[in-house]
């Protein structure tokens, strides 16, 4: 009777062992991303019209259209449309400019090239790059809940020193926040995206309908994607730096861990 006692509680240390170690498991940053690189393989190119909203320090917004054309390979141009005329964001691999009518502040643009750069890699390794581009320690990976959703955690974030954290759902892998620390004034902010409202595009491709963009965590702009086309030719020459360099303004980095 005795020895029977014994192996049910060494039968059920084990087992607790074992449930312990599966949880306490956690995949490294290129194991979570490979099923979501591998579910956008197929997409080459993006164009994604918006309605986008801006607001500014004293409550009010400004309501206009915006367009987006991505490519694969770190291409990226957005431009939106004003009143008194148009700003455009260009990005051709890691350098960024922003040019035209409201060029103030443009490192705080940086946040907006977060979502071409993610959902438009050709590798895991490449993917990896970007984000530690983007300031994202990749070697740190911990596990949190999200609007009742479980989600692994890429970045150190800020606790320790300026840095980049990604949210990534478990069960889709799909991106659900990024969290930056840029410059504005020759002061730290902090820049954070909301990608929300996912539906799928051709039954394959899964897009953020709504992107929430936050400075300090104050509601900054927020863009509602209205019409979506996909893999369609675009030229390289859409992504071309400008010649004319006074009238650009560089994008500056996230700050990292580093600096």
């Amino acid at each position: 009777m005795k020895r029977s006692a014994f192996h049910i509680v060494f039968i059920l240390v084990i087992s607790l062992g074992f449930i312990h170690a599966g949880f306490a498991y956690i995949p490294s940053a290129g194991q979570i991303l490979q099923p979501f690189l591998k579910a956008y393989s197929g997409l080459h190119t993006i164009r994604i019209d918006m309605e986008t909203v801006i607001y500014d320090d004293l409550s009010e917004k400004t309501e206009i259209s915006e367009q987006i054309l991505i490519k694969k390979g770190g291409m990226f141009r957005a431009k939106r449309s004003f009143p008194h005329g148009d700003n455009i964001l260009i990005q051709d691999g890691r350098e960024t400019l922003n040019l035209g009518v409201e060029t103030a502040n443009a490192g705080e643009r940086r946040l907006d090239t977060v979502f071409p750069t993610i959902f438009f890699q050709k590798s895991v390794n490449d993917l990896l790059n970007a984000l530690n581009f983007l300031g994202v320690d990749t070697g740190t990976i911990g596990i949190d809940r999200m609007d009742g959703k479980t989600v692994f955690v890429a970045g150190k974030g800020l606790a320790a020193a300026p840095g980049s954290q990604l949210w990534i759902e478990r069960e889709r892998s799909l991106p659900l926040r990024f969290v930056g620390i840029g410059m504005s004034g020759g002061k730290r902010i902090v820049l954070r995206a909301e990608y929300m409202d996912y539906h799928q595009v051709r039954k394959r491709f899964w897009l953020p309908e709504r992107i929430d963009y936050y400075r300090n965590d104050v509601l900054w702009v927020v863009s509602l994607l209205k019409n979506i086309t996909i893999n369609e030719s675009l030229s390289e020459t859409l992504f071309s730096m400008p010649e004319e360099e006074n009238s650009c303004f560089p994008v500056t980095n996230f700050l990292n861990i580093k600096e």
